[in-house]
């Protein structure tokens, strides 16, 4: 830990526990004063007519202080306990970019491993009920992300988020998961079984709420905010006029961070969010995960040619007559058996072969699509 002065954790807890006390408020004591004792002693009476409470500046040993004391305690033991950390901004592995937002969280809450200094991370949010356009674009553009060694940071909603997160997560990348609550109370199951699954790959979930601290509504917008504020950049997959994920690019474009738009369908409700803001200038048309990482300055242009042919794909004349009728819209095996003069049985089995060839993808309803 390397909290200024003599200040250690289970004071900034303390302090921070107190009724009245944000984090303005706490940021100020802690740089301002060598420590918790001195604060107390120096009559400074800033923080007593912040608070409101004068009478905690003239007794140490206040009843109060020592609940907020105790629950400092609680809070500590529990990250010990259960293979959590509890980080402070200033501490050397608080997210760097966080610290440079509006007020920063000044304490984090963590389970998992923060990243280095030098890693990126780039932000993925959009809609709860995407479409099938939505979830293959997030596949996409988290995998390519995790491929490339960036951290790739959502919220743990269903939807967008958590595509992103497992999607990266299957490619052995890295991802956070950035909560409206204690990371002890995640909810439903299925959230927590995701995770684990985030923390078991090298990742983070991390909150700005204590151990204990249920959800509720006015967290989320809270929340948003880091999931911009801790990227570099945050690029909006699919959302309507009313979403949370609007929300998020507000904060990053109040961040100064660049913010990406994934552009949809005119007639699409859930493409009505990222086209409204690409209109509006107030982000980037997100065309492809290399381009987005070109644009930030992460790749060049020789890297990624814009028009470069891929490598050629080795199939025979079956399997070349199916990836021909293909294309990034999915494409009914009906459809695929009356546009070839092959049997079923002979289609089914090189289809078969061109998925372990990594070559086409089933997706529900016997739907079938290129692999990019």
């Amino acid at each position: 830990m390397t909290e200024p002065g003599n200040w250690n954790l289970e004071d900034i807890l303390t302090f921070s526990y107190t009724k009245g006390v944000n984090s303005s408020l706490l940021r100020k004591a802690v740089e301002g004063h060598e420590s918790l004792a001195e604060l107390l002693e120096s009559g400074d009476g800033l923080f007593a007519d912040k608070i409101n409470q004068h009478e905690l500046f003239n007794d140490i040993k206040s009843s109060v202080w020592g609940s907020a004391r105790e629950e400092a305690k609680r809070q500590i033991e529990y990250a010990d306990d259960n293979n959590c950390k509890i980080v402070t901004i200033w501490d050397d592995n608080y997210p760097e970019l966080l610290k440079d937002i509006v007020l920063p969280p000044i304490v984090i809450y963590v389970k998992g491993k923060l990243q280095s200094q030098g890693s990126v991370s780039i932000s993925m949010v959009g809609t709860r009920k995407c479409s099938q356009y939505g979830k293959l674009t997030a596949e996409n553009f988290a995998e390519y992300f995790a491929n490339q060694g960036i951290i790739v940071t959502s919220g743990l909603a269903y939807g967008i988020d958590t595509i992103a997160h497992l999607s990266a997560v299957k490619s052995e990348g890295i991802s956070y998961a950035i909560v409206a609550a204690g990371i002890d109370m995640i909810n439903p199951e299925e959230s927590v079984r995701n995770s684990n699954k985030i923390v078991d790959s090298g990742g983070a979930i991390i909150s700005e709420y204590k151990f204990g601290t249920s959800t509720q509504i006015g967290y989320f917008p809270q929340r948003n905010r880091i999931i911009s504020g801790i990227s570099l950049a945050t690029v909006i997959v699919e959302c309507g006029y009313k979403s949370g994920a609007l929300i998020t690019a507000k904060f990053a474009l109040d961040q100064q961070r660049e913010v990406f738009a994934v552009p949809g369908r005119i007639d699409s409700e859930k493409s009505k969010g990222t086209n409204l803001l690409i209109k509006n200038n107030q982000a980037s048309p997100a065309l492809s995960p290399e381009q987005i990482l070109i644009d930030l300055g992460l790749s060049s242009q020789e890297t990624f040619p814009v028009g470069s042919k891929k490598p050629l794909l080795k199939m025979n004349k079956i399997e070349q007559n199916i990836y021909d009728l293909l294309s990034n819209e999915p494409v009914h095996i009906d459809e695929i058996a009356s546009g070839t003069n092959y049997e079923i049985n002979e289609i089914l089995v090189a289809m078969l072969e061109m998925e372990f060839k990594d070559i086409i993808r089933q997706l529900p309803g016997k739907y079938y699509i290129r692999r990019n």
